[in-house]
């Protein structure tokens, strides 16, 4: 009888963690995950910040899947925020690296990245291969990709670029809905600039398929780049709910959200070809696709 294959994943308890459990589970997978406050069953104590660990289901372990890190956009960046995000990935990927020697059936690591890594003063579709930029999310990403670069000569591994993630139980989608709710919803900026996106169903299914294929090095998971302006009117249309308030300036918004402020004002588009080209069909390739599946809901 076939040993039934295990996953152990950081930042398990997650927006993406949480969804990405479930799909792995209806896939026969066992699941386990890391946990400061392992009181649930099927979580393992960790704390990377002293090191310490329980680790007595590490011989079990055959995928491990990193997606630790605190939340990039719920307090502003001072200083001591800033290294709080850095550390939250980098010290935790590099303590990872470390406890992997102590799983003899790891065959297969999945490292979360970011897609806010790239050159934002170039007009261009980026690819995997541009280069970093080098404001504070592109120093962060960069510094978390060589982290997970520690797992060369240990076992094959993908690192992920992801974009923002669609979802209905939270994340930046909750955070849009928001001011539509009460009748505000209005571009933000010029409204012109594109973000990139994916449905949470098509990443899970893009971390399985980076797993089943044995998928190597970096790729973008983005399904499609679309401008603020369509993003927030799309969700005024499934809310029902008016826009056609002017934009809210850029001004305004760097005021109240400070450097955050690059998270919703800048532009960017990416491309996702690399990841079709391995065979990776999305299922919300659209974002009204994706919107009309996320409010049916």
């Amino acid at each position: 009888m076939e040993e039934t294959k295990t996953v152990l994943i950081a930042g398990g308890s997650g927006l993406i963690g949480k969804q990405l459990t479930k799909v792995l589970k209806e896939r026969g997978y066992r699941v386990y995950k890391l946990s400061r406050n392992a009181r649930k069953q099927g979580h393992i104590q960790w704390n990377p910040k002293t090191k310490q660990v329980d680790e007595k289901y590490f011989s079990r372990i055959h995928v491990l899947i990193n997606l630790a890190g605190a939340n990039i956009g719920d307090k502003n960046w001072s200083n001591s925020r800033k290294q709080e995000l850095i550390d939250s990935r980098v010290e935790s990927t590099e303590f990872l690296s470390e406890l992997a020697a102590k799983m003899p059936n790891l065959t297969y690591y999945v490292g979360a990245s970011g897609v806010n890594c790239y050159d934002l003063g170039q007009n261009k579709v980026f690819q995997e291969t541009d280069e970093y930029g080098s404001d504070f999310l592109s120093t962060l990403v960069h510094d978390w990709e060589k982290a997970h670069d520690r797992f060369e000569g240990i076992c094959p591994y993908i690192k992920l670029r992801i974009a923002m993630v669609l979802s209905n139980r939270g994340g930046s989608l909750s955070a849009m809905k928001r001011p539509v709710f009460f009748g505000l919803g209005s571009p933000l900026g010029s409204g012109n600039q594109y973000h990139p996106w994916i449905h949470i169903d098509d990443l899970c299914r893009m971390i399985v398929f980076g797993m089943d294929q044995q998928l190597e090095g970096t790729y973008n998971a983005v399904a499609d780049c679309d401008t603020n302006r369509s993003m927030m009117k799309g969700i005024a249309k499934y809310m029902h709910r008016p826009f056609f308030l002017p934009p809210v300036p850029s001004g305004i918004l760097k005021f109240i959200l400070g450097e955050r402020s690059m998270l919703v004002l800048s532009d960017l588009r990416v491309s996702n070809d690399k990841i079709k080209n391995a065979g990776f069909q999305f299922k919300f390739d659209k974002l009204n696709k994706a919107l009309k599946d996320l409010f049916s809901k």
